[in-house]
C-alpha cells in the first residue's frame, strides 16, 4: 500500500513539473509572440493571433509571422515605414498581451492571409500529427523540422504555439518550419 502511495506522490509530482499551469503558458506565449514581432532577421518566426475582420464580423485564430502582423498593423494603423513608424507599430502590438486585433483595412486583413486561414484544416492537422511524440522530440532533442513543401506547416506552427514552443521558417532554405529554443 505505500508502495503505491509512493508511486501516486511520484507521479503527482512529476506532473507539476512536467506541464505549465495555464498562467505560466500564457506568459510563454506572450514571450514568443513578443519574440515573433521583434524578429527582423531571414528566419521568421510564428505566432497565433485572434484577429476580428470589423466589417464582417468575423472572428478566428490565425498563426502568420511575426513581420506580416507587423506589416498588417503599419497598414490598419496607417504607420509608414520609418524608425518612429515602426516603433509605433511594435508598442501597439507589445500592448496587445491578449494577441487580440481587429482590422478594418482589407490589405491588412490580406497582409496576414486572414481569409485563406482554415480553421477546418487546423482541426485536421491536429489529428493528423502525434503532437505528444513532437512534444518529446522538442523535450529531448531541442530540435524539431518539418519539411519544405508541407501544406499543413503553418498549421503545425499554429499548434506548437499553442503549446507554448515557437516555431519558424526559413525561407532562404526552402521553407523548413523548425522548433526555436527559448528567446531571451
Amino acid at each position: 500500500m505505500k508502495q503505491r502511495y509512493a508511486i501516486l506522490l511520484g507521479l503527482t509530482i512529476l506532473a507539476v513539473f512536467a506541464f505549465r499551469t495555464p498562467e505560466e503558458l500564457e506568459v510563454k506565449k506572450y514571450k514568443n509572440y513578443v519574440a515573433a514581432i521583434q524578429n527582423g532577421s531571414t528566419f521568421r518566426y510564428f505566432t497565433v493571433i485572434s484577429v476580428k475582420d470589423k466589417k464582417t464580423g468575423v472572428l478566428k485564430d490565425i498563426c502568420t509571422k511575426g513581420n506580416f502582423l507587423a506589416g498588417a498593423l503599419h497598414i490598419e494603423l496607417n504607420c509608414d515605414y520609418s524608425e518612429k513608424g515602426d516603433r509605433q507599430v511594435l508598442e501597439y502590438a507589445k500592448a496587445r498581451k491578449d494577441r487580440y486585433f481587429e482590422f478594418s483595412n482589407p490589405k491588412a486583413l490580406a497582409n496576414i492571409s486572414f481569409s485563406d486561414y482554415d480553421s477546418v484544416l487546423l482541426i485536421k492537422v491536429k489529428q493528423l500529427y502525434n503532437f505528444r511524440d513532437i512534444e518529446a522530440e522538442i523535450k529531448s532533442s531541442k530540435k524539431f523540422e518539418l519539411g519544405p513543401g508541407e501544406k499543413e506547416m503553418k498549421y503545425v506552427a499554429h499548434l506548437l504555439f499553442n503549446m507554448g514552443y515557437l516555431t519558424g521558417e526559413n525561407s532562404c532554405f526552402g521553407g523548413t518550419l523548425e522548433y526555436v529554443l527559448d528567446p531571451k
